[in-house]
């Protein structure tokens, strides 16, 4: 949760002197401070679509490892193939933005949501990366018995996408906060 705090800080921080003075203006504040929470969802989402693309490289890397057991084979390609969707989901997730005539409308309960919802991705991320690096270094170090290291970080795959899964069903106005 603490890295929401540090990109919106960053963001207010970066702001222009008209800006500040602008945000004396009540309905230029409100527009101002939707659209800086809008920019801090994306940055967060960008952040982990980035440690994603680690994930994949090493992934490829244990991959091309274990490419004499063709079970270990399938089973980490099953996993590539879950991250890359969970990868590409993320890239384009929705940016929480409604506009004026939008059946959904984008309220700022649902932003403050988002940015908890996207703090939480990376935390899962950080996991991901931690898990895939771990296994990683065993095979590196010519341990092939990996097999349950596999199913445990296919489960945080799982996991992730899952929870990414709520998070867009919010956004697009079919359920609910479930905290």
């Amino acid at each position: 949760m603490g890295i929401d705090k540090t990109v919106g800080q960053r963001m207010k921080d970066n702001q222009s002197l008209i800006e500040r003075i602008a945000l004396y203006i009540p309905i230029y504040r409100g527009y101002k401070q939707k659209n800086l929470r809008r920019d801090e969802d994306r940055a967060v989402r960008q952040e982990v679509a980035r440690a994603l693309e680690g994930t994949k490289i090493d992934l490829g890397t244990i991959h091309r490892a274990v490419i004499d057991d063709p079970g270990l084979m399938r089973d980490v390609d099953r996993i590539r193939a879950k991250v890359d969707r969970y990868h590409t989901s993320v890239k384009k997730a929705v940016n929480g933005y409604s506009g004026w005539h939008a059946s959904v409308k984008i309220m700022e309960a649902e932003l403050e949501m988002l940015i908890r919802w996207d703090a939480a991705l990376i935390d899962g991320v950080k996991e991901l990366r931690e898990e895939t690096a771990a296994l990683l270094a065993s095979v590196d170090a010519g341990e092939y018995a990996i097999k349950a290291d596999l199913r445990k970080l296919e489960g945080t795959v799982d996991f992730m996408t899952e929870q990414y899964n709520q998070r867009d069903a919010v956004m697009r106005g079919f359920a609910e906060d479930k905290e």
